[in-house]
């Protein structure tokens, strides 16, 4: 052969076996490909609401959960009179008729009519809808299950049992069941799950076809998450948080409840709430967690941490005193006031008093850059780090902003500077729990659907801020303010030893940049016990009317929130026998303050048991904070056993057992004219 002919002959090979090859590949190894290929070209899938994972609180209790509905679906494309479906199906689905009819005119195979329905309701208006129409048409007379073109899918719906309780913090969803505000939003990830599909075909025009036995591929239901908030210590909260609000005409309010030694947050209030299963119905306002998102000037509960910056840097002894110059002093070319006329007052008592000039005095003697260091220690500027979504950072001056003396001492008493509720509680914890700065967190733990732990909530120490030496020295300081005859007397619990700070500031006015007249914010911040503190309790009202001053308005919020919250966790009362020199690190001053010691002793009055069967868990942690006694609740639910029985005697310490069982939950109702 001659080369010419051995070249073409080897080309046609080469072009025979890649031939062979690619013909193989299509057809065995491709195979697959090919078919998924020309699935998509006739199948298709519509995606459907996700089963989100429960919220529960620390005892178990729901807060969020997905039931089952049932949404309706309509394909045009099969129903024999369109016009008839649309005005037999709109009082079915609370929508118009004409916009039925005109949806359904719409060049669309598959279209949504009602989703989210609850499933009885769904599956009684597509039966009467299918039988209307099989009786008004002559061919389908007798013949329901003939009529096509109408039908229900199961779809998961949010609801919150709970309605308004810890919705600020809970937060809701939009209604493709994804987070929008709180928990719900920042741990979205780990809530929704994945979304299940319908399956469908296509037509030679490309509409979607949904077959009468179409499969659902099945979505994985999101995690589990458990938060460190108490349902019954929330409910308190909140109570007293919109008792207070309403006694006072005020704009809204916030409280917080947590553990000082931990940062665990055991309750956050926010007046007014919202019903989460029907979000649309409130005000922006109202859905926001203030505790994160609102920041306003601290006033006087800001002096403390003054005072302790004062302590921690040598700056002052407590049985230093300072002229307070009658109730007005020029300083650095202002004027500043205290409420009432001071002489001479010692450290202790420019807190317990409140004076603004006695603080700025405290203020002058520390250098302005270390004590913007020790504002910036106690996290005042800065985001806690607490999981939730939306938190701000407040605002608090630079370090060249101290430089000015006028700036230095209006921050000292609390102006100048803008705080959220959340830093503010944050940071008194590090006063009171032995000078560390604890992480705040909500989130207990994070469970997978086969109950893996992926994720664990844990204190954690962010710094150290004061000494255990000066947090000692601040908590009996502080206990003066409330126990003696200082601005937060309302504050006092009968059997336990109190600490706290009442605050008054003043608003800006928006758009003049000036203070407000008439608007002020009244706060209380205190804990309990005084010595060995387990709770920190913050209570803020914003634009209260007659009343402003926060050992007015705030103190008696935070005492019922206090008794009935302590009663509830079991911590003993306590009462005050006697007092002693209060110590600096150097020791005892005779001059010093009087810190009170405790006795566990119990009272000798007693009272009766009231009867507790048929209420709530909450209800009746607002019955048993008023008594002396030691409460241990058990299930859920309504009360239906307790003892004592009821009748029986109370004395103060008595160890009483209350057990709730399970209510049939109501059944679910058809969702609001209009609402989707």
């Amino acid at each position: 052969m001659t080369s010419r002919a051995r070249l073409i002959l080897g080309g046609l090979l080469s072009l025979y076996v890649l031939i062979v090859l690619r013909a193989f590949h299509i057809q065995v190894l491709g195979v697959k490909g090919i078919r998924e290929r020309g699935a998509k070209q006739y199948g298709s899938s519509i995606p459907l609401i996700p089963k989100r994972g429960v919220i529960l609180d620390r005892t178990g209790s729901e807060l969020a959960v997905s039931v089952a509905t049932k949404s309706i679906f309509v394909q045009p494309g099969k129903l024999r009179s369109p016009e008839t479906a649309a005005a037999l199906l709109a009082p079915r689905v609370s929508r118009p008729a004409a916009e039925l009819r005109k949806l359904f005119a719409a060049d669309k195979g598959f279209v949504w009519v009602r989703r989210q329905m609850p499933s009885s309701a769904a599956d009684e208006a597509v039966r009467e809808v299918r039988e209307a129409l099989a009786a008004q048409d002559p061919e389908l007379r007798g013949k329901v299950s003939a009529v096509d073109g109408i039908g229900t899918v199961e779809e998961p719906k949010r609801f919150y049992p709970n309605r308004e309780l810890a919705s600020s913090l809970v937060g809701f969803t939009n209604l493709d069941c994804e987070g929008m505000e709180g928990i719900e939003l920042s741990l979205n990830r780990y809530l929704r799950g994945e979304r299940a599909m319908l399956v469908c075909e296509r037509d030679a025009r490309g509409r979607l076809i949904v077959p009468s036995s179409s499969p659902v591929e099945v979505n994985s239901t999101g995690h589990s998450v458990t938060l460190t908030v108490d349902r019954n210590v929330q409910h308190v909260a909140e109570t007293e948080l919109r008792a207070a609000v309403a006694k006072y005409g005020a704009r809204g309010g916030m409280a917080l409840v947590l553990r000082p030694k931990t940062g665990e947050i055991l309750a956050m209030a926010t007046a007014p709430s919202f019903n989460p299963n029907a979000p649309a119905d409130a005000p922006a306002e109202a859905r926001k967690n203030r505790s994160l998102t609102d920041c306003f000037e601290p006033g006087s509960t800001f002096k403390v941490f003054t005072l302790a910056s004062a302590l921690e840097v040598g700056a002052v002894r407590t049985d230093d005193k300072f002229f307070c110059e009658n109730g007005a002093y020029r300083y650095a070319g202002k004027v500043i006031h205290d409420t009432h006329r001071y002489g001479w007052l010692s450290v202790p008592d420019v807190l317990k008093y409140s004076s603004n000039i006695g603080i700025t005095k405290i203020n002058e003697r520390m250098d302005g850059g270390r004590f913007y260091d020790m504002i910036r220690s106690f996290g005042f500027g800065t985001r806690t780090g607490i999981e939730l979504q939306g938190e701000v950072p407040g605002l608090a001056p630079s370090r060249s902003g101290f430089e000015s003396r006028i700036r230095r001492a209006t921050v000292s008493f609390g102006q100048g500077i803008s705080v959220t509720p959340l830093q503010l509680a944050t940071a008194m914890s590090a006063v009171v729990n032995g000078g560390k700065v604890m992480k705040p967190y909500v989130v207990r733990e994070v469970r997978d659907p086969e109950g893996k732990t992926v994720f664990r909530g844990e204190p954690t120490e962010l710094r150290r801020v004061l000494s255990p030496k000066t947090s000692s020295t601040l908590r009996e300081i502080l206990g003066r303010v409330v126990q003696e005859d200082g601005t937060g007397t309302q504050a006092r619990i009968k059997g336990f030893l109190v600490g706290g700070k009442t605050g008054t500031a003043q608003k800006v006015e928006v758009g003049t940049g000036k203070y407000s007249p008439t608007k002020r914010v009244a706060s209380f911040i205190g804990f309990l016990p005084l010595q060995d503190p387990e709770l920190l309790i913050l209570v803020v009202i914003d634009e209260p009317r007659g009343q402003v001053y926060g050992g007015v308005v705030a103190a008696p919020a935070f005492n019922q929130i206090a008794v009935k919250t302590a009663y509830y966790l079991g911590i003993p009362p306590a009462e005050a026998i006697a007092s002693q020199p209060l110590r600096t690190p150097e020791g005892p001053t005779p001059g010093g303050v009087r810190a009170t010691t405790v006795s566990t002793a119990k009272a000798e009055s007693a009272t009766v048991m009231p009867d507790l069967t048929g209420l709530s868990m909450g209800r009746v942690v607002d019955i048993m904070g008023r008594y002396s006694a030691k409460v241990s609740l058990s299930g859920s639910g309504i009360a239906r056993a307790q003892t004592p029985p009821p009748g029986a005697v109370l004395v103060p310490g008595t160890e009483c057992t209350v057990t709730f069982a399970a209510e049939s939950p109501p059944a679910a109702s058809a969702p609001g004219k209009g609402k989707r």
